[in-house]
């Protein structure tokens, strides 16, 4: 019996670990022991990009401790995200900050099977994500102001640009190691992403650039109700932040919409939803250009491009069922209709 658990308790040597997923009770003691948290509870909010925990201390207070991913695009950039989540706040932008350890470091290192891994702790972000219009026009208004306070940051850089390379480029790397793909499939993809980078390379000269939030789907920031009944909003998840260009961190919002309702061109309610946030946007001191707008459908495509190359770029923790062959094929009539996108109100 006891040669058979011993046995049990030996890796195999063929086994190589791609991806690990903690236990909340291990994430909970690695916050106490940095920390200094006495954490009453933990579970695990979602697997994804990276790991995200909920957090509750013995004093009821809450948190989300953010384990992250090893990603194909390169190393962690919590520096710059940490940094830059703190100027942010220092000029009253609604975020989520990082919490900083007890020896104040704003994240510590884990040595995973699949090699190290950054943990880092952030102030949890009350309220549920934007549904009405009036929480639309308060999400643009808020993002204007996470630009205009960006501008002035003068902390670590980023370690990537969001640039044309960022969001396509690294995408057709990504599947040209894509099992079973097909070479007229790649040659399609190819063509596509070329001619978007070419396009993009004649119209940048003429567009706005700013410190990009990189996922403003939505989903992260959250509208809450202050304690004098009025209603703000927070973003987190700034790990996808960089610089990069105004036309882009705007897309994202209606690209979300449009793929998750399966839509080729804009609905009622997404044009409802994108005027409010407009509205908001220029409401907190946002001025996107006519170039910018222009330029809308173009990121849009970029963007679908970005997040198509995040799941064909993880297929050893994602597998092929993310973005599998059928679907990459019928995305190429998605990126046609997407060419002629009018968001015009």
């Amino acid at each position: 019996m006891a040669d058979s658990q011993e046995q049990v308790r030996v890796q195999d040597p063929d086994l190589v670990p791609t991806h690990t997923t903690a236990a909340a009770a291990s994430v909970a003691r690695w916050v106490a022991q940095h920390h200094g948290i006495a954490v009453q509870h933990c579970h695990l909010i979602r697997r994804g990009l990276n790991d995200n925990y909920a957090l509750r201390s013995a004093e009821g207070v809450q948190y989300v401790a953010r384990l992250y991913s090893i990603r194909p695009r390169g190393t962690f950039n919590i520096d710059f995200e940490s940094a830059l989540l703190a100027h942010l706040e220092s000029q009253g932008a609604g975020v989520a900050v990082v919490v900083p350890a007890a020896d104040g470091r704003t994240h510590f290192m884990l040595q995973f099977p699949e090699g190290p891994r950054a943990l880092a702790l952030f102030r949890h972000a009350e309220g549920t994500t934007p549904d009405t219009l009036d929480e639309f026009e308060l999400t643009g208004r808020l993002l204007a102001v996470i630009h205009g306070a960006a501008r002035d940051y003068s902390g670590p850089p980023s370690l990537y640009t969001l640039d044309g390379h960022h969001l396509a480029g690294k995408t057709l790397m990504y599947l040209q190691t894509y099992p079973e793909l097909g070479a007229e499939l790649l040659d399609t993809y190819s063509r596509l992403i070329y001619g978007l980078l070419e396009e993009l390379a004649d119209l940048e000269g003429a567009l706005t650039r700013v410190i990009c939030h990189g996922d403003t789907h939505g989903f992260n920031n959250h509208v809450f109700v202050d304690a004098n009944g009025q209603k703000k909003t927070v973003f987190f998840d700034f790990d996808d932040a960089g610089p990069g260009f105004l036309s882009y961190d705007l897309c994202v919002m209606p690209w979300s919409y449009m793929v998750r309702k399966t839509l080729k061109q804009p609905d009622e309610a997404l044009r409802e939803r994108w005027a409010h946030y407009l509205r908001g946007y220029s409401a907190g001191g946002g001025n996107p250009s006519d170039a910018d707008l222009a330029a809308l459908p173009l990121f849009i495509q970029l963007r679908h491009l970005w997040n198509l190359g995040e799941a064909v770029g993880r297929l050893h923790h994602w597998g092929t069922s993310s973005a599998p062959v059928a679907w990459l094929r019928n995305q190429m009539e998605v990126f046609e209709a997407w060419k002629k996108v009018d968001l015009r109100a």
